[in-house]
């Protein structure tokens, strides 16, 4: 009995593979993930993107812009302007001490003359007043010495007419106290009020008797020193 092949065994071996079991593995889809497979590692570290400083203020550096400033650029003087501005200041400061030095020279040097002149019309008023019959020619060449102008004329003239009435009546005159206030003053004139007490005393009063007189004298600067140039007696 002859059997005859069947058809289904042929067919097996003559038909192409069926492509529906590849399409799996060889579409679109299939490159595409292929391809990310690809660009993805695996194996990259992902700790990697935490070693990057978040905060500028944590890094140390000066220069970085803190948070909130981002982009600006902080301005920092440069040396040179610094010079500059430090020798700016100090030319101010010395020019200040300067003015301020000047004033306070001047301001002393005023103070002093008005002080000079006030000592000098006290004892100048002293001077005036006191006399002694013993001693009449150092006396009044003292205050000759100390005057100028036309007091200095008007004085030396009665000196003549003087000196017999205090040699004859033996006067005495001396200064218990003396006060003097300045009225006016500048570096070259001054105008003093000085108050002066003096005991006086002569032929026919033994006694001292006490007088009180009021002298105003206008003083001006000769050379180094002040002289009077009038003198009078005040109420």
């Amino acid at each position: 009995m002859t059997m005859a092949p069947t058809r289904s065994t042929s067919r097996a071996q003559t038909d192409p593979p069926d492509r529906s079991d590849h399409t799996a593995g060889d579409g679109p889809d299939a490159d595409s993930a292929s391809s990310e497979a690809f660009d993805t590692p695996t194996d990259t570290p992902t700790d990697t993107l935490t070693d990057v400083p978040t905060d500028p203020a944590a890094s140390g550096d000066d220069d970085v812009p803190r948070a909130g400033l981002r982009g600006v650029r902080t301005w920092r003087p440069t040396p040179r302007l610094l010079w500059a501005v430090t020798a700016v200041l100090l030319l101010a400061a010395v020019a200040v001490t300067a003015t301020l030095g000047r004033s306070a020279w001047q301001a002393q040097r005023a103070a002093d003359a008005r002080d000079t002149a006030l000592a000098a019309g006290r004892q100048i008023a002293v001077n005036f007043v006191t006399m002694n019959a013993a001693t009449f020619d150092a006396d009044t060449k003292r205050v000759l010495a100390e005057s100028t102008g036309s007091f200095q004329k008007e004085y030396a003239a009665t000196l003549a007419q003087l000196k017999p009435v205090v040699t004859a009546n033996k006067t005495v005159s001396t200064v218990e106290r003396a006060e003097a206030s300045l009225v006016s003053g500048d570096d070259d004139s001054a105008r003093v009020i000085v108050g002066v007490v003096a005991p006086t005393s002569n032929a026919s009063t033994p006694k001292a008797e006490k007088k009180t007189y009021r002298l105003r004298l206008d003083l001006v600067k000769v050379g180094d020193s002040w002289k009077v140039s009038s003198l009078d007696f005040v109420s």
